[in-house]
């Protein structure tokens, strides 16, 4: 009993600030509790560490060869494969078992104003990800809106978007290693968000480091991130936090964020990059108790 229960506390760490790894917890994992120790607020929410995704990959048929030759996943045939093989499932009786706790007990907060079980967020943390060298933004999978029941599933998605074509070929164009290492799994309540942002604080246009570019939308943002929708685009001046430039995006309904909350953003984009010490880019959910955040990293574009 004693090391199943040693087994299952190496596979779940949670991100409240304390001390990690980021090999354990990858990049997203590794920001986020960095957030959590700086006094910012982000959902609850824990990492399935790559200890658990070690000890499920080693149960998925090809997974050794590539390990021991990363350079077969330029094969595509090689690759589909793996991918299939980790779809298949289901998860390893040793990685259910780590998640039914965790999972029973994120389930059961009254997040943000629901008064009513927490739906959950799935979102993939390779090792490599989120660093000062390659942030791999957008090319692992994130999933919203998730049941208890439908998050192993998720999980095994997540994990299998490392050894997807984009990834894959994102690390072989940057000289990383073409295997991506490990992936880690972050799980939190979903936010129940009125309005979601993406955020720069230098301009990735114009490189002007005295001004924030922010995207923002109404609702979760899911559909931003993903590009098939516009969002409102809004330039900001630092130094006096006036709007220099506005742009309406085609959600068609008013400004995603009125005045107070767009000057509360700007205060937290500033606030995370005095943090970083270094220009960032932030994901950020408005609630109605205010922003969280969902994700933080260095701007690794010049």
């Amino acid at each position: 009993m004693a090391a199943s229960t040693h087994a299952s506390h190496a596979m779940i760490e949670w991100l409240d600030g304390g001390d990690v790894e980021t090999a354990r917890v990858g990049g997203k994992g590794a920001s986020l509790n960095r957030l959590a120790r700086a006094g910012f607020r982000i959902p609850p929410g824990f990492c399935l560490t790559t200890d658990a995704f070690a000890a499920h990959a080693a149960t998925v048929p090809g997974f050794d060869h590539v390990h021991e030759e990363p350079a077969a996943l330029l094969d595509e045939a090689t690759r589909f494969a793996l991918v299939a093989a980790m779809l298949g499932g289901p998860l390893s009786p040793a990685v259910e078992a780590a998640l039914a706790a965790p999972l029973d007990r994120l389930a059961g907060l009254a997040f943000g104003d629901r008064g009513a079980p927490s739906m959950l967020a799935v979102r993939s943390s390779a090792v490599a990800e989120d660093g000062a060298s390659a942030s791999f933004a957008g090319l692992h999978d994130t999933e919203l809106g998730l049941s208890v029941h439908e998050v192993a599933p998720a999980v095994l998605r997540c994990w299998s978007s490392l050894w997807s074509d984009r990834a894959v070929g994102y690390r072989a164009r940057r000289g990383l290693a073409l295997d991506g290492g490990a992936m880690a799994v972050v799980v939190q309540a979903l936010v129940p968000a009125l309005a979601a942002a993406v955020a720069f604080t230098r301009h990735p246009v114009t490189g002007r480091s005295d001004q924030i570019l922010i995207n923002a939308v109404p609702g979760l943002g899911e559909e931003m991130v993903a590009g098939t929708v516009t969002p409102d685009t809004i330039v900001v001046d630092k130094a006096d936090r006036a709007v220099v430039d506005f742009t309406a995006g085609d959600s068609g309904g008013g400004r995603a964020l009125a005045d107070d909350v767009l000057d509360s953003l700007v205060a937290l984009c500033l606030g995370v990059e005095r943090a970083f010490g270094a220009a960032v880019d932030i994901e950020a959910a408005h609630a109605a108790d205010g922003w969280y955040l969902l994700q933080a990293r260095p701007i690794t574009t010049p």
